[in-house]
C-alpha cells in the first residue's frame, strides 16, 4: 500500500478513537450528592414489656336499699338515671299512724314534764320550808333558854314558862326533826318518780319519731339511681326497692400471676386501657392486693381504683390494667435502625456527615426500641429510615 494511504488510515483510526473517548467521558455519571437519611440517637431506658391483665369495671359502691319497715308506698321520687346525694328521700311510704304516734308522744313528754315541773316545785317548798323550821327552832331555843333563867330567879311564873317557852321550843324541835325533813324526802321521791315518766315518755317518743323516720327511704351515699323496683300502691316488704351505685369512681378487678404480684405496690399508679371509651390509656392506683392466691385460679385477686368525674366509664366495661415493668434500664435504639445480615445485627452511625456500618449485639425488643448489649454508646446517633443505598464512608443528609 502507498505510503499515503496509510497514513491516510492512520489519521481516521486515531479520529475515530479521539471521538469514541468524548463520547464515553460526556456520559459518565456525575456525583449524586449526599444521602438524604432520618436518624435518632441511642439512650438509656426501660422497655415497655408491661404486664397486662384484664377485667371488668364495676361501681366502687353499690346498694340495694330495703325498707326497714314494711308498708305501703306513697310516693316514689326518683328514677332510673337519677343523681341523688346522701340522705336524699328516694321512696315515702304511707306514715299516717305514724305521725300520729309521733303527736301522741310528743304530747305525752309535754305532761310528763309538766308533772316533773310540779313535783320539783313542791320539792323547792319543803326545801324553804325545812329552812324555816330551822329559823324557828333557833329562836324558840334562844327564848326557851332565857325563859328558863328567868323562871329559876323566880321572875315569871311556871305558867308562863311552860305556855310562852317551852311549849313553842318543843313544837319547834318537832316540825325541824320529823315532820318537816319527812315532807322533803316525800317530794325529793315525787320528783324522781316525775324525772323516770319523764324519761320514759321520751323513750316512746324517740320510738315513734324512728319509725315516722323510716317511713321514709333515704340515700346511704351519693350516687346514680340504677334501678327502681317499686311503684305508689305496691308494698315496700324485704325485696329492694331502689338499687344505686357512686360511680364517680371505678373499680377493676384483676388477678395477677405470682410471677409479677411481689412487684406491685399498694397505692401505685397504673395505666388502665378502656377501648370503648378511648385510644389513651386512663390512671388507675392500685387500693388492694390479696395476701393470699384465689384458691381456684391460683392467681392474686387486685383492685384498681379510676377517678370517673364525667361518668364516662360504665359498670360492665372491658378494662386492661398495664402493671409496671420491672426491669433495668438498658441502652435503646429504634427497632428500625437495626439491621439484620444473617445472624449478626448491625446500625449504621453517623459522625460528622458520614455513615459508618457498625456490628452490635442486639437484645430484647418490646416492638418500638431493641436493647443493645454491645457495639453502641449512649449518645451515638444511628439511622432509623434511607439505609438502602448506604455504603460505608458515605456522605450523608440527615432530615428527623
Amino acid at each position: 500500500m502507498p505510503r499515503g494511504k496509510i497514513a491516510l488510515v492512520i489519521a481516521l483510526v486515531a479520529l475515530v478513537l479521539a471521538a469514541g473517548c468524548g463520547k464515553k467521558q460526556a456520559t459518565a455519571p456525575a456525583d449524586a450528592g449526599p444521602t438524604v437519611v432520618s436518624t435518632a440517637k441511642a439512650a438509656t431506658g426501660l422497655l415497655d414489656n408491661r404486664v397486662v391483665v384484664s377485667g371488668k369495671l364495676e361501681a366502687v359502691q353499690t346498694a340495694s336499699i330495703v325498707s326497714k319497715v314494711p308498708g305501703k308506698v306513697a310516693r316514689v321520687h326518683v328514677d332510673v338515671g337519677d343523681r341523688v346525694s346522701a340522705g336524699q328521700v328516694l321512696v315515702t311510704l304511707e306514715n299516717k299512724d305514724l305521725a300520729d304516734r309521733v303527736t301522741q308522744a310528743q304530747a305525752a313528754v309535754a305532761q310528763a314534764e309538766a308533772a316533773l315541773a310540779q313535783a320539783e316545785a313542791g320539792l323547792k317548798s319543803a326545801r324553804s320550808a325545812l329552812e324555816n323550821a330551822r329559823d324557828n327552832f333557833a329562836v324558840a331555843e334562844a327564848n326557851y333558854k332565857r325563859a328558863r333563867e328567868l323562871l329559876a330567879m323566880g321572875a315569871i311564873p311556871q305558867a308562863v314558862f311552860e305556855s310562852q317557852y317551852e311549849l313553842p321550843y318543843k313544837q319547834a324541835k318537832q316540825a325541824l326533826e320529823g315532820t318537816v325533813p319527812a315532807q322533803v324526802e316525800q317530794a325529793q321521791a315525787m320528783v324522781k318518780v316525775q324525772q323516770a315518766a319523764l324519761s320514759s315518755a321520751r323513750a316512746q317518743l324517740a320510738l315513734a319519731r324512728s319509725s315516722y323516720e323510716d317511713s321514709f327511704i333515704r340515700a346511704p351515699f351519693t350516687g346514680v339511681v340504677t334501678a327502681r323496683n317499686v311503684n305508689p300502691g305496691e308494698m315496700a316488704s324485704t325485696m329492694p326497692v331502689i338499687t344505686m351505685a357512686n360511680i364517680d369512681r371505678v373499680v377493676v378487678k384483676a388477678t395477677v400471676g405470682e410471677d409479677h404480684i411481689n412487684q406491685l405496690k399498694q397505692g401505685e399508679k397504673v395505666q388502665v386501657k378502656i377501648g370503648a371509651v378511648s385510644a389513651q390509656p386512663f390512671t388507675g392506683v392500685i387500693t388492694s392486693i390479696a395476701p393470699a392466691a384465689d384458691p381456684t385460679t391460683k392467681a392474686f385477686p387486685i383492685k384498681v381504683e379510676i377517678d370517673n368525674p364525667k361518668h364516662l366509664l360504665k359498670p360492665g366495661m372491658f378494662a386492661e390494667v398495664l402493671l409496671p415493668s420491672s426491669g433495668q434500664k438498658q441502652l435503646l435504639v429504634p427497632r428500625e435502625a437495626v439491621i439484620k445480615d444473617g445472624e449478626r445485627d448491625y446500625v449504621w452511625v453517623v459522625k460528622q456527615g458520614k455513615v459508618q456500618r457498625r456490628e452490635i449485639k442486639a437484645g430484647e425488643s418490646d416492638g418500638r426500641y431493641i436493647a443493645v448489649i454491645s457495639g453502641l454508646k449512649a449518645g451515638e446517633e444511628v439511622v432509623t429510615a434511607g439505609q438502602e443505598s448506604l455504603q460505608d464512608g458515605a456522605r450523608v443528609t440527615v432530615k428527623n
